[in-house]
């Protein structure tokens, strides 16, 4: 009997024209579509500079990194160590750069790095945006101390990112360290 109270209070009732969550949102076929592809090309808004989705260093055998035996990779995912001493990054000699090449053309608006920051060493570079046609183009020209950057730009197509190391740090004056690199597409 209680099911069939369900039924009848199921047909006989206004159910089927529940209003939607925001009423004034029109999205046809053809927008859903541009949508799809716009998030194939922002690399779905994930990181595109991440090691696990297909970017890569092409020069890491002229780099340093400087803890062996562990995930050095400013590409990886896993952020703390088990350790504080197994704290993996690169170091980057005076005048050189570490090239970050992604597995297709994305659109970026964001990129964030981590420098070293356990002490008070800053360190003068240049960050480059590597677009589709391979011009480089400056994002990031200066002095950064040790801590997190996120540097919001434009949007732009590109193939990778470049870190140029132009005058060392305050300490040593000669590397430049990260500990982690990310390029993303946000809002």
């Amino acid at each position: 009997m209680k099911l069939f109270l369900l039924f009848f209070l199921l047909k006989y009732s206004d159910f089927a024209s529940l209003p939607v969550v925001d009423a004034n949102a029109k999205c046809s076929q053809n927008d859903l579509y541009i949508f799809r592809k716009e998030s194939i090309i922002r690399g779905k808004y994930r990181d595109v500079a991440s090691q696990f989705n297909g970017a890569l260093i092409p020069q890491a055998r002229a780099i340093l990194f400087h803890v062996t035996n562990i995930d050095n990779s400013p590409l990886r995912n896993s952020l703390y160590p088990r350790y504080i001493a197994d704290l993996g990054h690169v170091n980057v000699y005076l005048r050189e750069s570490v090239i970050v090449r992604f597995l297709q053309i994305n659109q970026i608006n964001h990129v964030r790095f981590w420098m070293w920051d356990t002490d008070d060493r800053q360190t003068e570079k240049q960050v480059f945006v590597i677009t589709a046609d391979l011009i480089e183009k400056v994002i990031f020209d200066g002095i950064s101390k040790s801590t997190l950057y996120v540097l919001k730009f434009s949007d732009q197509l590109a193939s990778g990112l470049k870190f140029y190391n132009k005058g060392g740090n305050n300490l040593d004056h000669t590397y430049m360290t990260i500990l982690k690199l990310q390029a993303f597409q946000a809002f």
